[in-house]
């Protein structure tokens, strides 16, 4: 459990007693010397790589920069993280340091130290492991390497075992409840990773599966824009590579492909009113349905917060730089460099030819990077 130093706004673990940051009381005491000894290096550690929880894009660096610290900190002379495997029958080496054949073996649950721990859902510390008769001396004979003492914790969350982490070889002493205390809390930060990094890859999965769904209903539907059928999946081939050539990041290029894709979805709107939730004239002309596409794709989406990022999109990409198009009173700085690539291929793919394309509806830097790509 997690709590707040109401003096520097930290984010500390709950059975502390005074902020390692600030030194601030947390439960009226007064520090004593053993509230200065925790903290020490293995709290400070700890908590730099808990600030790295909430910005880490590339969670096997986060998980090696654990492993990493649980060796400085305790003292050991290899640490490894092992994850639950899909069948739950298994765990598998994540990260190790040493040899590369560990992260090659996989260790059945119930078996071994480490998959004692699994199955037990309990931390262990063996300081004797050959004369243990949990202890394996299998992967000693295929790495070369002298296993002298080793100290486990399970990583969970919710109950649910997510893995188990490991430190080998005490290098001063025998591994004791301290080492052990804060090994349980580097599981704690490297559980909460791995959970966070599925939920965010479950998340974008599901986002790009309904985006394609999406796309597949608006042209089962038909649209009454003058392009080809299919031409969206081009689009979000392309809206990329322009992006690229004008040097955005790997999350823009990302976004432009999104957009690329539901930037039409208002006219799955117009032939589905109860998506949107407003009373327009259903005897519409082709031309008004047209005009009136961008407006009711924002309607549809303003209110789904995922969706956010791709609303101007959708209401404005058939608003140009030079104040054309529509809908009309949108200011030019709304209309962004990557609004302007969806825009300029949605004209492309009107007319099948990039000269026929007007340089003045966009900044000069979109135009040359779509006469680059568009060939």
């Amino acid at each position: 459990m997690m709590d707040i130093c109401p003096k520097c706004e930290k984010v500390i673990l709950s059975d502390y007693k005074f902020c390692p940051r600030c030194g601030c009381s947390l439960r009226g005491e007064k520090p004593s010397v053993y509230a200065g000894e925790q903290s020490d290096d293995r709290t400070i550690s700890f908590f730099n790589v808990a600030e790295n929880l909430s910005t880490a894009t590339n969670i096997d660096r986060l998980l090696q920069k654990i492993g990493e610290s649980v060796e400085e900190i305790i003292g050991a002379e290899r640490s490894s993280i092992m994850l639950l495997d899909e069948t739950g029958e298994n765990l598998y080496f994540k990260t190790a340091t040493g040899e590369e054949i560990l992260k090659k073996l996989k260790i059945p649950v119930g078996q071994g130290i480490a998959g004692w721990i699994a199955q037990n859902k309990k931390p262990d510390i063996v300081n004797d492991p050959y004369n243990d008769e949990r202890f394996s001396p299998e992967t000693d004979k295929k790495t070369g390497f002298k296993t002298n003492s080793i100290i486990g914790v399970p990583m969970i969350v919710d109950n649910e075992l997510i893995g188990v982490v490991e430190a080998i070889n005490k290098k001063d002493r025998k591994f004791n409840n301290y080492d052990m205390e804060t090994l349980e809390g580097f599981a704690g930060l490297a559980a909460v990773s791995i959970v966070n990094t599925r939920l965010k890859t479950d998340q974008k999965n599901f986002f790009s599966n309904m985006l394609d769904f999406l796309v597949m209903g608006s042209e089962a539907l038909g649209n009454p824009e003058p392009t080809q059928k299919g031409h969206i999946w081009e689009m979000a081939r392309y809206a990329p590579q322009i992006g690229r050539e004008l040097g955005f990041p790997k999350e823009k290029l990302q976004l432009l492909n999104h957009a690329a894709l539901i930037h039409d979805i208002g006219f799955l709107g117009l032939e589905n009113m109860e998506l949107v939730g407003i009373k327009i004239d259903m005897e519409l002309s082709t031309e008004k349905k047209f005009y009136l596409h961008p407006a009711i794709g924002g309607e549809m989406v303003k209110g789904i917060k995922i969706m956010q990022e791709l609303l101007p999109f959708i209401r404005y990409h058939h608003r140009y730089k030079n104040g054309t198009g529509f809908p009309e009173n949108v200011p030019p700085e709304k209309i962004t460099q990557e609004i302007e690539i969806i825009s300029i291929l949605e004209n492309y793919f009107m007319v099948l030819d990039k000269e026929k394309i007007e340089p003045d509806k966009f900044s000069p830097e979109v135009f040359q990077a779509f006469l680059k790509i568009i060939r």
